[in-house]
C-alpha cells in the first residue's frame, strides 16, 4: 500500500469518526447540499450524510430512509474502492472490467436521473 492510499485511508477514516460523531441534523458544522438550498429540489444524494451517519450507529431503515438510491449505490462504490486497492494482476483486472462495463455506469448515470426525478416528484 502506497503513500497515496494510506493518506486516503486516514482521510477516510478521519471522515466517518467526524461524521459518527456529529448528527447533520443537529450540527451547523455539517456543509448542506448546495444545490437543495439554491433550487429547493432534492438532488440524488440529498440524505447522504444523515445515511451515512444512521449507518455508522447501525440505524440501516433510517438510512435507507434517508436516501434509498443509496441502497445500491453505495454497494457499488465499495466495490469501485475496494478494486482499486486490490494488488494489480487477473482479479483485479476481471473487477475493473466488470465494475467499468458500459452497460453497468449506464446503469448507474440513469438510476440517477430516474431517482432525482422520482424523488422531487413524489417528495421522497
Amino acid at each position: 500500500m502506497g503513500v497515496k492510499h494510506i493518506v486516503i485511508l486516514v482521510a477516510c477514516v478521519a471522515g466517518l469518526g467526524l461524521l459518527y460523531v456529529l448528527n447533520p441534523v443537529e450540527h451547523a458544522l455539517m456543509p448542506k447540499c448546495v444545490f437543495k438550498l439554491l433550487t429547493g429540489l432534492s438532488c440524488p444524494g440529498c440524505g447522504f450524510q444523515r445515511a451515512l451517519h444512521a449507518l455508522l450507529h447501525g440505524r440501516i431503515a433510517e438510512a435507507a430512509a434517508y436516501n434509498y438510491w443509496l441502497l445500491f449505490a453505495l454497494p457499488y462504490l465499495l466495490a469501485l474502492i475496494a478494486q482499486r486497492l486490490m494488488p494489480k494482476g487477473r482479479m483485479s483486472e476481471k473487477a475493473r472490467r466488470l465494475l467499468e462495463h458500459r452497460y453497468v455506469v449506464a446503469f448507474y448515470i440513469v438510476s440517477f436521473f430516474a431517482w432525482f426525478v422520482i424523488r422531487n416528484i413524489y417528495h421522497i
